[in-house]
């Protein structure tokens, strides 16, 4: 894998779980990682990097020599644009961050510095909510059978080769205030199966990799039957893909992006897709 691991730190608990990720992230995918801490206008007036480096090692995990096994970058301006600014100066191959607060799943919402990043950053976001205790092992796609959600799994694919990868799709059906009969439920979720089946064919892999993809259908909003198959299976990360053209807003699973991001409680890749 290219480029280094970038994760931030303000120094604050929120961010721990982030940083901790980021340096397991880089153990298992033998990447450098890049620990960044963005410097208000005051403190850059009077930067102490001694001082900083002595913090920045404070909030590695034990067992971490510090500068030696990570690289300390320090950047000036508010922490949403110099993390986006960060990213490309140093050729990041994938984003980590936390989010904003911890006291309520809402905290994701757009406005935030998590969206900011998402906006404004072409690498992989990975938005840490889990204390990591492992590797990524087991790894859901939510997929609306786009080219986008194709990309993104194919990516994803490069990033953890090792894992377990679950491809989940929600469908509803139309009208379903009106639409009791069982034949009609079996009837979308025979489309959508049969969508699910195309969606696998049509992906440019070797068929070892596509007969060990895991298929999971069922009705009912993406956000719900995500969280379902995640229960279910023990998955660790949630991977979305996005369109690159307008950012965060127009997720090519729809409006629901933004659920997926606020409701998943495992951690939440997002993989933006660009020509």
């Amino acid at each position: 894998m290219q480029g280094p691991v970038l994760v931030a730190t303000d120094f604050s608990a929120r961010a721990d779980r982030a940083v901790d990720r980021a340096i397991m992230l880089g153990q298992q995918l033998g990447s450098k990682v890049v620990l960044v801490h963005a410097l208000d206008y005051k403190q850059s007036e009077v930067f102490d990097k001694s001082r900083l480096d002595k913090q920045m090692r404070a909030v590695l995990p034990e067992g971490i020599a510090g500068a030696e096994a990570v690289e300390f970058l320090y950047t000036e301006g508010a922490a949403p644009q110099a993390l986006a600014e960060a990213a490309k100066t140093c050729g990041a191959s994938i984003v980590v961050m936390g989010p904003a607060r911890h006291n309520s799943l809402r905290d994701y919402l757009l406005g935030t510095a998590v969206d900011y990043t998402l906006r404004n950053c072409s690498q992989p976001v990975l938005v840490v909510k889990q204390r990591p205790h492992r590797p990524y092992g087991k790894i859901i796609l939510a997929t609306d059978f786009s080219v986008p959600s194709a990309k993104a799994l194919m990516q994803a694919i490069q990033i953890f080769p090792d894992a377990e990868f679950h491809l989940v799709h929600g469908c509803h059906v139309p009208f379903d205030a009106w639409q009791k009969a069982p034949y009609v439920r079996e009837e979308v979720l025979d489309a959508s199966r049969a969508g699910m089946d195309r969606f696998v064919k049509d992906l440019a892999i070797d068929e070892g990799l596509r007969e060990g993809l895991h298929t999971h259908v069922d009705i009912g909003l993406v956000y719900g039957v995500v969280n379902g198959v995640a229960a279910k299976t023990g998955a660790d990360l949630v991977v979305i893909g996005s369109h690159g053209e307008s950012g965060f807003r127009h997720a090519t699973i729809g409006s629901v992006a933004n659920e997926l991001l606020t409701t998943t409680l495992v951690d939440t890749l997002m993989i933006t897709a660009r020509d």
